[in-house]
């Protein structure tokens, strides 16, 4: 309500006043994180447990975060899982080790990411360390400079227990990792955490190199020129094999096809569809092919595939008649163009996923037993693209093939099957969520008080 009429009267206030209510609400939502930290702590202590009987909790002191608490706090508010879990983190640690912190945000005064920036400060200290830390620094917290408080906190943490910080400092190298998630269309977004000496040497090889590119292409910017040296110093003597596994709906059609002149078939294409120049890679959609080539497209010379009941008459996946882009698990998309060069200069392993036309499943695929055949699981994995949890990210090549129902009363089949992390499997068997997947693919979780979450897989077609 407030909002809404702060919308529709507050074109009235001066750059003053409206900076200040700003600044007031700032208070407001400070608070209102702080009473959501106290909620999640309380659920983020009860820990759940499987047993033969069925799941089993026990309830720990606050502080305690059970290994589902992120999965629980993601569900009921919408948030991706890492951003829900570190709000539950939170909650616990100053309810535990940072009663004054938490205090400070509870009025208002001190705005949760600053809050989180003390107890990142703190980590590898134990309860007592920080309860020190914590009653030296909450008086100054609320007036201090935020871009200053890590490293107050760390100073501080210094000076309580620098035995810990030194332990904490040597434990976290080996922690050293790097990450590729995807990113924008046609770009993947590198993540790493090195020792601080080999960062400060790869830096210094990469500025000199990009220096080096940027004198022989002045139309390079700096951040291009950084992207290229990593990307060469890396692959620098060094052969590269990639075993990619990548989906490739293609559409069936369930009429038998109608042979022509010998052993030629008829391909349907739609307009939209991008065809893939063998030799030069240049894009053309098919519909803005000349009708001789569009013609030459339109036949093969092998019969059509038949799986299950189905006939699927599919244009072979080559240099030549690549059609779209696609998903790399864990990369990003890749659009048609770049799939050619791929094609050119990789090993790509195509896994091609068959979905009909109508449905977007292919529910012909079936077997009585609980294991599925590697025809079910390719699909299945095609169709799902990442664990099918909401907010996972984690792609399908690994997870667990689940299905939605027990077996045998679930059956094996691709109407019947869902890919879940092992974390979210897990999840799945303390049953407080139930998941009910829908013949296209839409997977939709149950959980308590009639709350709903719906996920969609990653490829199907539109009737």
């Amino acid at each position: 309500m407030l909002g809404r009429e702060l919308a529709e009267g507050g074109l009235g206030l001066s750059m003053t006043d409206a900076f200040e209510v700003a600044g007031e609400l700032q208070g407001l939502v400070n608070a209102a994180e702080g009473a959501q930290g106290v909620a999640a702590a309380f659920g983020a202590r009860t820990e759940t447990t499987m047993r033969e009987s069925g799941p089993w909790e026990r309830v720990h002191p606050v502080g305690f975060v059970d290994a589902m608490a992120a999965t629980e706090m993601a569900l009921v508010t919408g948030l991706t899982e890492g951003l829900a879990g570190r709000k539950a983190a939170l909650g616990a640690a100053l309810a535990e080790r940072f009663p004054k912190t938490r205090e400070l945000v509870l009025t208002g005064d001190v705005a949760g990411p600053n809050a989180q920036k003390v107890v990142d400060a703190c980590a590898g200290l134990d309860v007592e360390a920080c309860l020190r830390v914590d009653a030296e620094l909450a008086p100054r917290l609320a007036a201090m400079d935020p871009a200053r408080v890590t490293s107050e906190a760390r100073r501080v943490a210094a000076r309580v227990a620098a035995d810990q910080v030194a332990a904490h400092a040597a434990k976290t190298k080996r922690g050293r990792c790097v990450e590729v998630r995807a990113g924008v269309d046609g770009l993947t977004d590198w993540f790493g955490s090195l020792p601080t000496a080999t960062s400060a040497a790869m830096w210094s090889a990469v500025e000199a190199l990009a220096g080096q590119y940027r004198t022989v292409d002045t139309d390079l910017s700096l951040p291009e020129a950084r992207a290229d040296a990593l990307a060469d110093l890396v692959l620098r003597n060094v052969t590269v094999s990639a075993q990619v596994t990548l989906g490739v709906p293609v559409v069936t059609d369930q009429s038998t096809p109608e042979p022509v002149t010998g052993e030629r078939f008829r391909v349907e294409w739609d307009d939209e569809d991008t065809v893939i120049d063998a030799v030069t890679g240049e894009v053309t959609r098919y519909a803005d092919l000349d009708p001789a080539s569009r013609e030459e497209l339109s036949w093969r010379e092998e019969p059509p595939e038949v799986v299950g009941d189905l006939t699927s008459v599919v244009a072979p996946v080559s240099l030549g008649t690549a059609v779209s882009g696609a998903q790399l698990p864990g990369v990003g998309w890749v659009d048609a163009g770049t799939m050619a060069s791929l094609l050119k200069t990789l090993p790509l392993e195509v896994a091609r996923a068959v979905l009909d036309a109508q449905t977007g499943t292919l529910a012909s695929l079936t077997t009585n037993a609980y294991r599925p055949t590697k025809a079910i699981s390719d699909f299945v994995r095609s169709r799902d693209g990442t664990c099918r949890m909401w907010g996972c990210t984690r792609p399908a090549e690994r997870c667990d093939l689940d299905h939605a129902r027990a077996w045998p009363d679930g059956t094996t089949t691709p109407t019947g099957l869902e890919s879940l992390c092992r974390h979210h499997h897990r999840f799945k068997q303390t049953h407080r969520w139930r998941p009910v997947l829908d013949p296209d693919g839409t997977l939709t979780w149950h959980g308590p008080h009639s709350a709903t979450r719906t996920t969609e897989p990653q490829h199907r077609l539109p009737a």
